[in-house]
């Protein structure tokens, strides 16, 4: 590589790290940057998000009073000893690889910590209808998730940028991570019932819903951002799905549908720089509102399920505490790990029967993920079950 096109991606990549913020994601400030790269070839694009990233990875652990190009280089050093073997790399200084704050909400183990510093592991979702012949248009460079509910879900090895791809521009499969592919299938979902997911993003649960739904029934999608709800229609539209209806909801305003559900979910992300503790508890209430909501807009046998990605106890299982003791009418409806059954490799913290639990990315080789579920009570008119 010449020294100027090296230039050119140092220079690239800083601006972007410097511009990152709470208001400002990387991930946004990448895909606007690199898609205004016109003439830059994939290997260099590639090699610019690789340096924001392994700054991002390590930033804990670089004094910053050094300058940018002296961090980034100590976090390529971490980096590379990390893969060579992540046993070099001392606790006290993986320790330092997420907020302070971390250990005040959830467990945090080593393996966890480790998992997050790995390259990310890419999970492809393939329509019903789509099946085994990804397998085939991509070749050799996927592997199967597993068998009955799994049998569409793939790990991709390939090196190659998907979004380019002609299987991916004709909606033969999504890119989605094998935990938010779980949710879809933690939902139990039936043909002819209508599901809300309340906070839909971009879309990739609410392609998961519909497509299980098999075109009979629908799935209502809601998000507060219009662009990402343009995002989810033009989605939708690549991967012809139609059995859907999209709203832009603030979660206070009135509710954009009359109907009651069969069934709703709510998620919220979550960063590892850009949160704080006071963000965290701020989530906890809103999550808490949407499912307040949600419980309110069931008919009687109708599913709620939660998910957050996140781990923390704010967001989790107290949230999940909290809604059980404002809404006796919903009972736990408990999953022993059969229904749906899990891919080979993963396993849950207990055989128990349980209706929430957490997803351990370490195990999954996926984000952390909470999910939980309840049903609400049928009832006669004399409020007898």
């Amino acid at each position: 590589m010449s020294k100027r096109k090296i230039n050119g991606i140092t220079v690239l990549a800083d601006d972007i790290i410097q511009q990152s913020d709470a208001k400002h994601p990387t991930d946004q400030l990448l895909r606007r940057a690199l898609r205004a790269e016109k003439e830059m070839l994939p290997r260099h694009k590639a090699a610019v998000v690789e340096r924001v990233y392994t700054y991002f990875r390590w930033k804990g652990c670089l004094d910053p009073e050094r300058t940018l190009n002296r961090q980034i280089r100590v976090a390529k050093e971490l980096d590379a000893d990390f893969r060579s073997h992540a046993g070099k790399i001392k606790s006290e200084v993986l320790n330092k690889v997420v907020p302070k704050w971390c250990s005040d909400t959830m467990k945090v183990t080593r393996e966890w910590l480790c998992q997050i510093q790995r390259p990310v592991t890419l999970w492809l979702r393939a329509p019903k209808a789509a099946g085994k012949g990804v397998e085939q248009l991509l070749k050799k460079d996927v592997q199967p998730a597993g068998e009955g509910c799994w049998r569409n879900s793939f790990r991709y090895f390939g090196r190659d940028d998907l979004f380019l791809t002609a299987p991916f521009r004709h909606g033969h499969f999504e890119i989605q991570d094998l935990s938010s592919q779980f949710v879809g299938n933690f939902c139990q979902v039936q043909p002819g019932e209508h599901w809300w997911d309340m906070c839909a993003g971009e879309g990739g649960k609410m392609l998961h819903l519909a497509d299980l739904l098999q075109q009979k029934g629908c799935v209502w999608a809601t998000d507060r951002a219009a662009w990402r709800l343009q995002r989810l229609k033009r989605r939708a539209a690549r991967a012809r799905v139609f059995n859907y209806q999209s709203a832009q909801w603030d979660g206070q305003s009135k509710i954009p549908f009359r109907k009651p559900f069969d069934g709703t979910w709510q998620r919220n992300p979550h960063a590892r720089w850009t949160v704080t503790l006071e963000d965290v508890k701020e989530l906890a209430e809103l999550q808490f509102a949407l499912l307040d909501i949600a419980a309110s807009r069931l008919k009687p046998g109708g599913k709620l399920v939660y998910s957050a990605c996140t781990m923390t106890r704010q967001e989790t299982t107290r949230v999940q505490r909290r809604l059980e003791k404002a809404h006796p009418e919903l009972e736990p409806w408990s999953w022993d790990g059969t229904r749906p059954a899990l891919p080979d490799f993963c396993e849950l913290p207990s055989r128990k029967p349980t209706n929430g639990f957490v997803i351990q990315p370490h195990i999954w080789k996926s984000n952390g993920m909470f999910v939980a579920r309840w049903r609400k009570r049928n009832t006669d008119q004399n409020g007898a079950n």
